[in-house]
């Protein structure tokens, strides 16, 4: 080792930065064993207290011994705080360095003193590579608001900068209010400054090149609709600008060109007819436990086994992302106030992709749809926290219990309803943070808020219930007295119990309620309804079950609709409503055609086979028909004499149909 005693030490009453492991000959700085052991930690091994080892003759050991500093010897960090978004905090001196005992950082020498500056005194690392070399950001050119010059000007320079800023002050407004949107599909819309000063520009150049001779009165005219427009008709002007410019983009490439709205699905049935034909789609009660459906109210002796084992588990769950254990504190743990352990969850969102097979290579190995990485690698996206689901029914009563749908005289006749969920992760499990109901087949808005969880929220889950930590905090809270429904302004409810009980002043028994994948909507506000439509069971999935297919599947595949096309920004549970709804109109529309080729009718109140002239139905019902047709009866509220005729078809109306024929052939 080099001799560290040199003739002459400038920064002899400051510590080596590198203590023993300097290698410099005749180093600057002091090699004291005192100085060493006195100096901080910070400033010799990021963080880590180094002591000298004396040999047994007096001289001094190469060798470090290390122990590592308390402060980092800390259990692991948990989850204390909610998803309530933070203030930003403000530091005093701005400018100046604060962080004298932050561990891993040496202490800032006092002003007027020899010392070396901090950047001296920090341990010595290598110089990066060139590809670890962080490039700055290029600034972004600011647009400023002049008119463009042009071959032929409409008026002068003066005049269009005039005008040209009279736009821009009519829509600075209208984009801001964009900006203000709890909406995340709407707020994506907001314009930056630049933004908003090129698409002014561009504007008022397009009216000067198309309309020079009449320049100022166009302007005008424009000026005037920019005052009177709403946000709504802004927000769709910005999506067509979109659009265009997509199409053009698609086009310069080559890309095939963006298709057509798909058409309308024509069932060739009456609003009311629909209604009174889906009678024939509900699900029998038998057989919905295997989809997952409570039919039964659970017994006080389940719950009473559910509460000894929740004792006896003592909190820890199991991640619904990673598959971690980890502890929950619905209430708060009583020395950190923390609501989980565990530390962050690392994990993969996306689902697994099995390639196809080739016949002239093996497939490749499962990957992940998120990232497309292997099975197995390490997760592509990290949480504050870990979360976990609540499946079985006794526990998600003793946290909600289940209640099943009361009589609802106030609900007009033939109507059904397409409802869906939004749930988000809390201290109770999945909870439901959205739920929207519109009418069927009309679509007409009934329901649509954002709903206060039972428990403290850890992830409002955004990447699928599209409802942000924002749109949901700042939220505005429901008024009876003005129930909106626009998705842009969603209002909030205390509790899901709120959110149930505005559920059902729509519906009653025998309201058909349409959804996708219903049991896990219906088990989210806790609910048995015995009439149901289920988009996954009229839709079946080849493989069977546990298979299903996913909703945005089957509206590309049957109603050549795309929907779920957010991607980070969520599902929204309007559409996802509307597009259930127009799936089963889908399904209404294929089996009546198959039934009005075989003679069947609608007609009072009802679906009837066809009916020969001297005697009972030839045709023999289809199974559905006996399924299906008493609870159709009850829903809809068939007359007595018309309940006993179409059941004495169902019962006998083989039987009797046989001897007809028999006769006549005899």
């Amino acid at each position: 080792m080099w001799s560290s005693v040199p003739s002459f030490q400038p920064f002899g009453d400051i510590p080596c930065p590198g203590g023993a492991r300097c290698e410099v000959p005749y180093c600057l700085f002091s090699h004291d064993a005192a100085k060493l052991q006195a100096a901080k930690p910070s400033s010799l091994d990021g963080g880590r207290e180094v002591k000298r080892l004396k040999m047994s003759d007096g001289t001094k050991e190469s060798a470090l011994q290390t122990t590592p500093d308390p402060r980092q010897a800390a259990t692991r960090p948990v989850f204390v705080g909610s998803i309530a978004p933070k203030k930003p905090s403000h530091l005093p001196n701005k400018g100046k360095s604060t962080d004298h005992n932050v561990p891993g950082r040496a202490s800032s020498p006092a002003k007027g003193s020899n010392a070396l500056p901090r950047s001296a005194t920090r341990p010595i690392s290598r110089p990066p590579k060139p590809t670890e070399a962080k490039l700055e950001p290029t600034p972004e050119t600011v647009v400023k608001l002049y008119p463009r010059k042009l071959p032929q000007d409409p008026a002068s320079f003066t005049r269009r900068l005039l005008l040209l800023q009279k736009l821009h002050q009519y829509m600075a407004p209208l984009n801001e209010e964009v900006a203000r949107s709890n909406a995340p599909l709407v707020k994506v819309l907001h314009l930056s400054a630049n933004q908003l000063n090129k698409v002014v520009i561009e504007e008022e150049e397009r009216i000067a090149l198309q309309h020079t001779a009449v320049y100022e009165n166009v302007v005008k005219q424009r000026l005037v609709a920019l005052k009177k427009m709403s946000l709504d008709d802004w927000i769709g002007a910005r999506k067509e600008v979109i659009a265009k410019e997509q199409e053009a983009i698609a086009k310069a490439k080559g890309e095939a060109p963006a298709k057509p709205p798909p058409e309308a699905v024509n069932s060739g049935l009456t609003p009311k007819e629909e209604v009174i034909f889906l009678s024939r789609l509900v699900s029998p009660q038998a057989g919905l436990d295997t989809h997952g459906y409570v039919t039964e109210m659970p017994t006080e002796t389940d719950l009473e086994d559910a509460r000894a084992v929740l004792r006896l588990a003592d909190g820890w769950e199991v991640c619904e992302r990673c598959k971690t254990r980890f502890q929950v504190f619905p209430d708060r743990r009583e020395e950190d106030g923390a609501l989980t352990t565990g530390g962050r969850c690392t994990h993969h969102w996306g689902k697994r992709i099995f390639p196809r097979r080739s016949q002239i290579e093996l497939p490749g190995p499962p990957r992940l749809s998120c990232c497309h990485e292997p099975l197995g690698s390490p997760g592509c996206t990290t949480h504050d926290t870990h979360v976990f689901k609540v499946s079985d029914v006794n526990r998600l009563s003793l946290i909600m219990p289940f209640i099943e749908t009361p009589e609802n005289d106030k609900i007009e006749p033939h109507t059904a309803v397409c409802f869906d969920c939004e749930m988000g992760f809390t201290t109770q499990g999945l909870e439901v943070l959205r739920i929207t109901a519109v009418s069927w087949p009309t679509h007409k808005p009934l329901l649509d808020v954002l709903v206060r969880p039972l428990g403290q929220l850890l992830d409002v889950n955004t990447r699928f219930s599209g409802v942000t930590a924002d749109q949901y905090f700042n939220a505005i809270p429901y008024d009876p007295k003005n129930p909106t429904t626009d998705p842009n302004e969603l209002r909030i409810v205390d509790s899901p119990y709120v959110a149930r009980k505005l559920l059902l002043s729509f519906i009653g028994p025998g309201t058909p309620v349409l959804g996708h994948a219903l049991e896990n909507d219906l088990n989210t506000i806790r609910l048995i309804h015995p009439t149901i439509v289920d988009t996954v069971i009229l839709y079946p999935h080849h493989q069977g079950l546990p298979y299903r297919n996913g909703l945005r599947n089957l509206a590309r595949i049957h109603l050549g609709l795309d929907i779920q096309q957010g991607g980070a920004a969520g599902h929204d549970s309007s559409e996802d409503a509307r597009a259930t709804g127009e799936l089963v109109r889908f399904k209404v529309a294929q089996e009546w055609k198959m039934m009005k080729h075989d003679g069947w009718e609608i007609r009072d109140e009802g679906v009837f086979p066809p009916m020969p002239p001297d005697g009972p139905p030839l045709i023999k019902a289809p199974p559905a028909a006996s399924m299906f047709a008493p609870v159709a009866n009850s829903m809809l509220g068939a007359k007595p004499a018309e309940k006993r005729k179409l059941s004495e078809f169902e019962e006998g109306g083989e039987k009797k149909g046989d001897e007809p024929l028999a006769k006549r052939q005899g």
